[in-house]
Formats: structure tokens, sequence, C-alpha cells
């Protein structure tokens, strides 16, 4: 099996750069970002506040939405690296 070439430093800063340029264009934000190794964000923070009174005013109908949205919405993390 042949042996992959180590890529060069700044061809994994370029590589790096091309795929947070992509994934920023697909609507997520860079969240830090060091030389080869980036950590991206998708989606919201849920508005507890907000919701708390809609369920305060609903007399607790709003909660199992709530609680759906604070289980599967909110902000997604993905890290991307670039190896040698």
């Amino acid at each position: 099996m042949p042996e992959l070439a180590e890529k060069t430093d700044s061809e994994r800063k370029q590589t790096l750069a091309t795929t947070v340029t992509n994934r920023v264009a697909q609507g997520r934000r860079v969240e830090s970002q060091t030389d080869f190794q980036a950590v991206l964000v998708h989606g919201h923070r849920p508005n507890h506040l907000l919701h708390l009174i809609v369920t305060l005013c609903t007399f607790g109908l709003w909660g199992p939405v709530w609680l759906g949205i604070a289980v599967l919405g909110g902000e997604k993390h993905e890290t991307v690296q670039i190896d040698e």
C-alpha cells in the first residue's frame, strides 16, 4: 500500500481555509480557529426566557414544545482539523 505524502504547513493552512470558507457559505459561523483546526457552529440557541413566558401564559401547554426545542434545537458544533 503506498504511503501518503505529508502536506506542508502552507498546504494544510490552505486546505483549512478552503474548508472553512465552504462551510461558512453553507451557513455555519467560526467560533474559534488556529492554524490547523477550526470550530464551526450551526444553528441558534433557544430563547429560554421567551419560551418560559409563553409557557406561563398558556398555563403549561407550551412546555412540551419548549422541551422539544431545547433537546432537538440549538447550536451544533463541528470541529475541522487538517492533519499532516
